[in-house]
């Protein structure tokens, strides 16, 4: 490691001269330093590393030094770093830096055979504003401190990282310490702020206060309550679109007093509920007592095991006491039902004839007296059979009740067996506090309701228990028809040692589901490239040419279009597969004939999930699940464990039938040239009337655009902007309103994290096909 001033190295450098520059190695594939001019301290420069004085990747220097910052050199932005393959950092003699275009040195040569001095400098964390009152962040993982939030350079709160997260580093990734946290809520008062963040050791985060704004109920709802123009309420509208608030899950209690769905007309009808158990009677009784909907009467039956009990009796209670019922409620003993929940019930059956069944949202106790929200998506038939998650506390029309009532004998034979897509309501908002749940009883009868259930519809199919969480958990595997072929679609160009270890690691399932594989080369010119792909055709690899600038969708396209398989599995040239039995679970899922495309785990090599399938709306476009857990993590409401369905999963590793592909007119090259290509062909599935399911169970890691380089690239963010346009444009009616998250959790950059503030609807919700808005081409 050196700093140094340069500029005497060419003879012509006399404008560079001013030039202070830094270059060190951090650890053994990360590399870091700086560059500023001391004469003008607004210009940034580019700088591109050297293996061996060959290029090897670039950056701009814009990344914050808070030595720098704290020196008084302009806004401390003029860091960068780089992140080189282990296998590139062990072979190597020197690592060099180079201005782009330059070509005057960045500090000094480093030579790899000799070890690394401890760095002066490397990036410590961030902080950004993520809407409303929300800010995330992260911290390097070897700063072991808490950070300090200011508003205005006054301290008002403490933050501890908790958790991990990735971290961009040049083009790769690293790991940090994540940073989440709300600000008070007397913040939210309409007045633009800005906020800093150091560490207790007085080490800042970010080179200049962010900047934010937030409302106490969103802008919009301001602004109406102020009785502005509409024009004026659209434009908050498209505020709280873009910047959504959000609050924290432990302030659960404050926010369910704040908001609370509005009280539905007392519907003249008579309700029926069938308390499964003996535990608690007398607290679900005293709940019923307090209820706005005055017309009940109630059954309390004997459990056998978790939640069977006694068809006959059931029956008896049917045609005696509630024979003169319209709907049936159903839940565990011990249950507390909200005030308004059987009002609410009786209002969703009376404005919607055609629903059959709803559930509702619940509670679950946390330990010293705290309470959490589970709040559930509309009907998902995967997680039902997986975790028979509305089972809970749900409704039934008379006529079904009683039909259902004839062969199941518990609460998950009678929810499945009623569940239908069209039918089937969700109502947001708790209508339940839950008694503890047994998962390991509960997880033999939903091994049984689910069983029931396939072999009821033709399915064949087995049912294994798997480990439970908060709620129980099976695995269902669909029998497959193995005459079936299927072709996975790898696009690549250049980065030889990318394809490679992705066709080592993908091989095995291949060979055991007698699958092939089709590598597409983009105007691949490397050498070592072209070599390897010469090299294939011995392994029984096919490889074919599509030239042309990157275009995604072209490129798979044209694949499908030289497949003559059932099936295709699109598999990114940077993805590595972590065990051989991937892709078999990946079509154990597509065997169900409504299943219209499959998407796997994926995680960075840090063991931070990159992709548990894709939400809608988060900031107005659509974000990757789950990737604020590690590998291991349950998720919200237990959705990383199970097998369930989402509104879209990433083309990194989609499988679907060809078929289906060729229906809805495949990838869209002219909208979706590179971004969003798969989140429209997954809506173009829904819109068949296809469901999209995410799978855990089939786990690989994914390195995230390693072979073409981030969105967040200078020359990409036109590009960007404009297919996310496009987006907004095709599909944003249903990012406003994705089926399978609900409108009471938050909207911003990271889902199932948070409650939505405030909540986006209290409507009951039916799993409907979505509807695009195509706007021509060229608008």
């Amino acid at each position: 490691m050196s700093t140094k001033t340069i500029g005497k190295q060419r003879p012509s450098g006399a404008e560079y001269a001013s030039l202070q520059t830094q270059f060190s190695r951090y650890d053994r594939t990360t590399f870091s330093g700086f560059v500023y001019d001391r004469a003008d301290p607004s210009r940034r420069y580019a700088v591109e590393l050297l293996v061996d004085g060959e290029p090897y990747m670039s950056s701009l220097c814009d990344e914050f030094v808070t030595e720098l910052a704290e020196a008084g050199i302009g806004d401390g932005r003029f860091g960068f770093t780089f992140n080189v393959q282990d296998e590139v950092s062990s072979s190597a003699a020197i690592i060099e830096a180079r201005l782009a275009n330059i070509g005057s040195p960045v500090g000094a040569p480093i030579r790899c055979d000799v070890a690394a001095p401890e760095a002066q400098w490397h990036r410590i964390g961030e902080i950004k504003w993520v809407g409303g009152l929300r800010f995330e962040g992260w911290l390097s993982q070897d700063v072991d401190e808490d950070v300090e939030i200011l508003i205005a350079q006054r301290p008002v709160m403490t933050v501890k990282p908790t958790g991990w997260t990735n971290v961009a580093r040049g083009s790769e990734f690293g790991v940090g310490r994540r940073i989440d946290f709300h600000l008070p809520e007397h913040f939210a008062d309409g007045r633009v702020r800005g906020l800093s963040a150091r560490t207790i050791s007085g080490r800042s985060l970010i080179s200049e206060p962010v900047a934010f704004v937030a409302f106490e109920r969103g802008l919009e709802q301001t602004i109406a309550e102020l009785g502005r123009w509409d024009s004026e309420r659209l434009r908050g509208q498209l505020f709280d679109q873009l910047l959504p608030a959000s609050v924290p899950f432990h302030t659960y209690r404050s926010w369910k007093e704040r908001f609370s769905p509005p009280a539905p007309p007392d519907v003249p009808s008579e309700v029926a509920v069938v308390l499964i158990g003996d535990a608690r009677v007398d607290e679900s009784i005293e709940s019923l007592e307090a209820q706005r909907h005055a017309a009940w009467s109630a059954v309390s039956l004997p459990a056998r095991g978790f939640s069977q009990f006694d068809s006959g009796a059931a029956r008896e209670f049917v045609d005696g006491d509630a024979a003169s019922s319209t709907f049936f409620v159903f839940c565990l003993s011990g249950t507390i039902l909200a005030e308004d929940a059987l009002q609410r019930f009786a209002d969703v059956f009376t404005a919607e004839p055609g629903c059959d069944l709803v559930y509702g949202d619940v509670e679950v106790a946390a330990g010293a007296g705290a309470v959490w929200p589970l709040a559930f998506s509309a009907l998902d038939l995967e997680r039902a059979l997986e975790q028979g998650y509305g089972a809970y506390c749900f409704a039934v029309r008379r006529e079904r009740a009683v039909e259902a009532l004839r062969s199941a004998a518990s609460l998950y034979e009678i929810f499945i067996g009623c569940v239908e897509r069209e039918r089937t309501y969700h109502l947001p908002g708790s209508v339940a506090a839950l008694p503890r749940i047994d998962v390991s009883a509960a997880t033999a009868e939903l091994v049984a309701a689910s069983k029931a259930y396939l072999a009821r519809t033709g399915v064949e199919a087995n049912v294994e228990p798997r480990k439970a969480g908060l709620l129980p958990a099976v695995r269902v595997k669909r029998a497959v028809d193995w005459n079936e072929r299927t072709t996975i679609i790898i696009p690549t160009r250049n980065r030889a040692e990318l394809l490679k270890r992705c066709i080592e690691t993908v091989l095995p399932a291949a060979h055991e589901t007698n699958a092939r594989i089709l590598v597409v080369d983009n105007s691949s010119s490397e050498p070592d490239a072209l070599d390897y792909l010469d090299g294939l055709s011995a392994d029984e690899i096919d490889v074919i040419s599509v030239e042309g600038p990157f275009n995604f969708a072209t490129i798979n396209n044209a694949a499908v279009d030289c497949v003559d398989t059932d099936n295709i599995c699109f598999l990114n040239n940077d993805v590595q597969a972590l065990d051989d039995g991937w892709l078999a679970e990946m079509l154990w899922r597509l065997s169900a004939p409504d299943v219209g495309a499959v998407g796997a785990k994926l995680l960075w090599p840090s063991s931070v999930v990159q992709h548990g399938g894709v939400v809608l709306g988060a900031n107005f476009s659509a974000a990757h699940a789950f990737n604020d857990r590690m590998d291991g993590d349950p998720g919200y409401g237990d959705l990383l464990q199970v097998a369930h369905e989402c509104s879209a999963v990433t083309a990194a590793c989609l499988l679907m039938r060809k078929r289906d592909f060729v229906a809805v007119g495949g990838m869209d090259e002219v909208r979706f040239p590179i971004s969003f290509n798969d989140i429209d062909l997954c809506l173009k599935l829904r819109q068949l009337g296809k469901r999209i399911v995410f799978t855990p169970d089939a786990k690989l890691v994914h390195l995230e655009s390693a072979s073409r380089g981030r969105d967040s690239a200078p020359d990409r963010k036109a590009r960007f902007g404009r297919e996310l346009a496009m987006l907004r444009a095709k599909w944003g009616e249903v990012l406003l309103d994705d089926p399978y998250y609900s409108p009471l959790l938050g909207l911003d950059s990271t889902p199932f994290s948070s409650l939505a503030w405030p909540p986006r609807s209290w409507k009951p919700r039916a799993n409907l096909p979505p509807v695009p808005t195509a706007p021509p081409i060229g608008m």
